[in-house]
């Protein structure tokens, strides 16, 4: 059975958001129901993976704490992939946030906002 709900949206977002269901050929409700389904979706897929990287940073550390005797040059070698495997997780995260946060303007401007925070913070220059 479903349930039917009843949600306000600026005027504006919703001018964006019927453009949007034309341009995909759904109706307004259609188009409202598959972006939030999607939206879900995502939303816990992005927690699974943020667990699995805070895992990974464990483990991480984990492995360099107790893998001192071992050949430098091949501790080196998995730290590298470690690191590499890190930062290609963290490269496709960012992608796939700004994916979503284009289409709501508000969003959008958050994420940019924190996004130039982060890189000042961090003395970094794109």
């Amino acid at each position: 059975m479903k349930k039917f709900i009843g949600v306000r949206i600026d005027e504006n977002d919703y001018d964006l958001i019927s453009r949007m269901a034309k341009a995909s050929g759904k109706s307004f409700s259609d188009f409202v129901r598959e972006v939030l389904h999607k939206a879900i979706r995502q939303e816990m897929r992005e927690t699974s993976l943020l667990e699995r990287l805070i895992k990974m940073i464990e483990n991480l550390q984990n492995f360099t704490a107790t893998n001192t005797n071992q050949n430098t040059a091949q501790r080196d070698s998995e730290i590298l992939r470690e690191i590499y495997k890190l930062l290609l997780y963290l490269t496709w995260h960012e992608k796939t946030v700004a994916e979503l946060t284009i289409l709501m303007e508000q969003k959008r401007k958050e994420y940019m906002q924190k996004r130039q925070e982060i890189e000042q913070k961090l003395e970094l220059e794109f």
